[in-house]
């Protein structure tokens, strides 16, 4: 049986690292924007983590909203036929 290619070869221990790096860079962040105690900051951060993973998803759907309104628009004044469809 043939494996999928990918570009790059992620493990959980990878993305593990990565989390964990992420936690305590917000942790730090927390204790000194937001004038917390660091046990607090360490109990707000995952929080912060999922507000930030959200923020981050809205944004790119506002983003790919704008890309596909902007590409009607030049669809509906004939500027070219559209890639995404």
């Amino acid at each position: 049986m043939q494996r999928p290619k990918t570009l790059a070869e992620s493990g959980w221990r990878e993305s593990m690292v990565e989390l964990v790096a992420l936690y305590i860079a917000i942790t730090i962040g927390a204790t000194h924007l937001f004038s917390m105690h660091w046990l607090v900051a360490m109990l707000v951060a995952p929080f912060l983590m999922l507000a930030l993973l959200g923020g981050i998803m809205a944004f790119v759907q506002v983003l790919w909203l704008v890309v596909v309104s902007l590409e009607r628009v030049g669809t509906s004044l004939g500027l070219r036929k559209s890639p995404l469809a």
